[in-house]
Formats: structure tokens, sequence, C-alpha cells
């Protein structure tokens, strides 16, 4: 895990998001409610990056995953999880190890949801370029923004990989040969 931006970014890791949680009441029914819960940021950043003409976000909703401890699963699942940490398969998991004030995590592609991006208020804000590439227009949350971190550089190509793995069922090589 890294310090967040500024901007929003994908892998961006919120203490506090909207967590649609959806359930199966004893008589069969679909309940929906949504509470307060840690999050990460799926939506990717070329997507929030892009102003309408006049200057708004051109993106309308922000996809987030629940942040999940892996204390809950049981112990061969937190086994595997652990194991295949570096790896693409389990498709469905991402593993993220110990996060600050949430412990050991991971998160489901198979639960998104998606949040309407007016929640943070944001507004585009020019970046000084600080570092290779840094500089720009940029995503910015004026409201909600309870960011602890982001995923680092390699967290983040994993759950690219692991994203269209398990959604479009490509598979990119990891290399390492």
């Amino acid at each position: 895990m890294r310090d967040q931006l500024p901007w929003l970014c994908q892998g961006d890791i919120f203490a506090r998001a909207p967590v649609v949680d959806v359930s199966i009441t004893t008589t069969g029914e679909v309940h929906a409610a949504v509470i307060d819960g840690p999050a990460v940021l799926l939506t990717h950043d070329c997507d929030m990056d892009k102003p309408n003409r006049n200057g708004t976000p051109r993106v309308e909703r922000l996809q987030f995953a629940r942040l999940r401890a892996i204390d809950a699963l049981p112990r061969d699942r937190q086994q595997t999880l652990r194991s295949t940490r570096e790896k693409i398969p389990p498709y469905e998991v991402l593993y993220l190890g110990g996060i600050p004030s949430f412990g050991e995590s991971f998160i489901l592609f198979s639960d998104p949801y998606y949040i309407p991006v007016v929640h943070l208020q944001p507004i585009f804000r020019e970046y000084e370029d600080d570092g290779p590439g840094e500089g720009g227009r940029y995503l910015t949350a004026q409201e909600n923004d309870t960011r602890v971190g982001r995923l680092d550089a390699p967290q983040l190509t994993l759950m690219r990989q692991k994203m269209s793995a398990f959604w479009a069922r490509i598979i990119e090589d990891q290399g390492g040969g």
C-alpha cells in the first residue's frame, strides 16, 4: 500500500464509503441496504479524468468493491489467498494483505457496485509536475474523501490483470520467465 495522491485514482482505499449490502431474508426476499464501510475504487483513471465540454466530470458513477476481512473466511480459503497473493488465479479475488486500521483484507470482483460521482462533489484541479508524469488536470474529491491510501504499483497491475481475467476471460502473461 502507498499514500494516496491528492486526486482520485484507481486503487484508492476509502475508510468509509457507501457500501451496497445485498442479502436474502429468511422469507427469500432480496434486501438491499447502503452502509458505510471500507472500499476500493475500481474505476480506471482514464474514465475519471475526462471532462465534458463544460468542464464537469464525464464519468457519472464510480465503481467500488467492498474491502473484506480475511479472517471471515474458512482457514483453507485464507491460506489459498495468502499463497496466491501474486498470481492471477483465483480470478475473482484480490488479496490486499494488511491494511492499516482494517487488518488483512481482500476484495471480490464478483461483488462490485456503483456510487454516483456527485457523492464526492468532484472538480477538476490542476496539479504541478512533482515527478515523472504526475502533473496535469485530475478529478479531485471535495466531499466524503476518506481515502487512507492506495494500492501499490504491483497490486494495481495485478488488480487490472485479475479484472480482465474475471470479466473478459483475458489472461495476460505475468512474465517472470
